[in-house]
């Protein structure tokens, strides 16, 4: 009888027991579901509006090396305007630990850098959060114009040299932020393994279009240091005159387009420098959109082998009713390149950061060609079936690499490439474009003119000042043969890149910290006026037998004229001798850059205002030619104590 009363009892208290099991369970749940969540946030990158990172990484080969793939749902490449062109400012604050390691983006083993960035969880979205293991290319940050950006980076690179790091943001004007503009010797000290550096500044609220930024230190580019970033242009009160509408498109993606070595950056500088190289650059060997490619293992030369697994010919999907904005940049360390397209047309709408275009700019299947740094936006537009016009036929995208700084041949590099092109309708009939412009089988963007400058630009004035610069490569007898570029008989190389850089230092000490072709040399820093209303004319004369395309930091330019004189003559503008200059400057419709492709033997005059204050470097985006002195580095107005102290103090860090 005791038995059943015992059960009875317990039968009485069960509830309160379950109960309390049931609440433990519970909060044990939610912790480790609060712990998942947080993880997920550290590591990803996938769900972030402002730093999007690259398509998901999957396991690829049998040493469980990792490839991308572009026809991942989740193409991070793919941009959102929608989510910046009608909010109001704000801060973008993101962190960034850069690391290297082994991946194959075509097939290729090769080390490549890594950003294992994270956004703050108040920015993340929480549907779409993906674990990734480390992002190449970095993330894509997306932002609009008047937005602060603050972005810590920090150096996990294990091993690293002495380099270290700096990141440049290519195409910002960082008008009042000089210190922020990311060149090593010139506005920081290098960032070294295990440190970090905080870089903060301001989007020009005028300043929209398509950038990105790249590591300017030694020459990590080259190895994958590089991302895109975005600044939409808001719309304001101007109900409907968003870039959407006034261009008809409604859908917009980022390729991030270059040449690719399989070797590291720095043997192939050592190569190139060799005196047994003769000063020939160094053909690449493959080519990358959005980090990955497709290698043939076959092509591999036996003196150079390499550790190689096939891969599938990526293809490039994109979406839409319209048409879409593809925003192109030029991530690679030597060879421009054309498109080429079977069953679309492309219309060039912008260049560099925003810079418009003629109207009257034609439609093309073929089009280029596009020089390291550069960047162009163009509306794809594709071409409907005989069978069923509401569906766009099957296209391809070819891209060519550009013989031009290819002395040698190179039997492993496939010089065009062909990539399937597959567009989805986002809905059942595809929109009929209003703008019918006529259309031609190749445009060269070098004959692009710009959008009409209106009359109350100070572009039409005098300038106030006119520069006149010469730029060489060749053979440097001092340098055990090397090759060496100049401008005005001075190089850009910087000693050591621990050193306090031109911006902490007294102008008096520069020239110590830099190295000179030859004894005789000294370094030179031109000094301008700084003046809102202050223009300057910058001629820049390349006396090389080969093409330089040339970015200045911190400004954009109109280029007034591009061109080549008879014989190869250099354009001095003190001379009198000029007629066959002076009626080819165009004032009326100059394209806005801030990376000009100056042609073997010519010149380039471009004009500016000098109003943004600090030092800036001019030089060849040609990473080997960079990298052996072509640079040049201007400064405008004086630098202030205060930006001095902020220098000295980051690199005590």
């Amino acid at each position: 009888m005791a038995k059943p009363l015992q059960n009875a009892g317990n039968t009485h208290r069960q509830p309160n027991q379950v109960l309390r099991c049931g609440v433990l369970l519970a909060i044990t749940v939610i912790c480790f579901a609060l712990y998942f969540v947080v993880v997920v946030r550290y590591f990803s990158l996938r769900s972030s509006q402002n730093g999007l990172p690259p398509a998901a990484l999957t396991a690829y080969g049998n040493n469980n090396q990792f490839h991308n793939s572009l026809n991942s749902i989740n193409d991070a490449f793919v941009l959102h305007p929608e989510q910046h062109i009608f909010r109001a400012t704000k801060t973008i604050r993101l962190y960034w630990n850069i690391t290297r390691e082994a991946r194959r983006p075509d097939g290729v083993l090769k080390e490549v850098y890594l950003i294992n960035g994270w956004s703050p969880p108040a920015v993340v979205y929480h549907s779409s959060a993906k674990l990734v293991v480390g992002l190449f290319p970095g993330p894509t940050i997306e932002a609009r114009s008047g937005d602060d950006v603050e972005i810590t980076v920090a150096n996990g690179i294990a091993n690293d040299t002495d380099d270290g790091l700096a990141i440049h943001w290519h195409g910002m004007i960082m008008k009042g932020f000089n210190d922020m503009d990311g060149v090593v010797g010139v506005t920081q000290c290098s960032v070294a393994s295990g440190q970090t550096l905080t870089y903060k500044f301001q989007i020009h609220r005028e300043q929209h279009g398509t950038f990105w930024y790249h590591a300017h230190s030694a020459v990590k580019r080259a190895d994958g240091l590089y991302g895109g970033l975005v600044v939409h242009r808001p719309v304001g009160d101007k109900a409907g005159q968003s870039d959407l509408s006034i261009y008809e498109y409604d859908s917009e993606k980022m390729l991030l387009v270059g040449d690719w070595y399989h070797r590291s950056a720095d043997q192939v500088l050592a190569e190139y420098k060799d005196f047994r190289n003769f000063a020939y650059e160094p053909v690449p060997d493959s080519l990358l959109i959005n980090g990955i490619g497709c290698y043939n293992c076959s092509n591999a030369r036996p003196g150079k082998p390499v550790d190689c697994l096939e891969t599938d010919v990526p293809s490039i999907q994109v979406s839409g009713n319209k048409a879409v904005r593809l925003r192109v940049v030029n991530t690679g360390a030597s060879a421009g390149y054309s498109f080429q397209l079977e069953n679309a047309a492309l219309q060039l709408i912008t260049v560099d950061g925003g810079g418009f275009v003629s109207n009257a700019t034609p439609q093309t299947s073929t089009v280029g060609v596009v020089y390291p740094g550069e960047r162009v936006d163009m509306l794809l537009l594709p071409d409907m079936t005989a069978k069923n016009e509401n569906r766009p036929a099957d296209m391809t995208m070819g891209i060519i690499l550009d013989p031009g700084l290819m002395p040698l041949m190179n039997l492993a590099l496939t010089r065009k490439q062909v990539f399937p092109l597959r567009w989805t309708p986002s809905a059942e009939t595809m929109y009929v474009r209003k703008d019918r412009r006529e259309r031609v089988n190749i445009y060269d963007i070098q004959n692009t003119q710009g959008s009409v400058v209106p009359r109350t630009s100070g572009l039409h004035q005098q300038p106030v000042e006119t520069a006149l610069l010469y730029t060489s490569l060749g053979i440097n007898a001092f340098k055990n043969d090397e090759p060496w570029g100049e401008l005005n008989h001075t190089s850009w190389v910087w000693k050591n890149p621990t050193a306090k850089p031109l911006l902490a230092t007294d102008r008096n000490t520069w020239g110590n910290g830099t190295e000179q072709a030859n004894p005789l040399r000294t370094f030179n820093v031109p000094w301008f006026e700084a003046g809102e209303r202050r223009w300057l004319d910058l001629v820049v004369n390349n006396i090389d037998d080969k093409g330089h395309p040339f970015h200045l930091h911190g400004y954009e330019f109109y280029v007034l004229s591009s061109r080549q004189r008879e014989f190869g003559r250099p354009y001095n503008p003190f001379e009198e001798s000029n007629a066959d200059v002076t009626q080819n400057i165009d004032t009326k419709t100059p394209l806005k850059k801030d990376t000009v492709y100056i042609k073997p033997q010519g010149y380039v005059i471009l004009r500016f205002p000098l109003h943004n204050p600090g030092l800036w470097l001019m030089h060849c985006h040609v990473l080997w030619h960079q990298a052996v002195g072509m640079g040049v580095v201007l400064q405008v107005g004086n630098i202030t104590k205060a930006t001095a102290r902020r220098v000295q103090q980051s690199c005590r860090q």
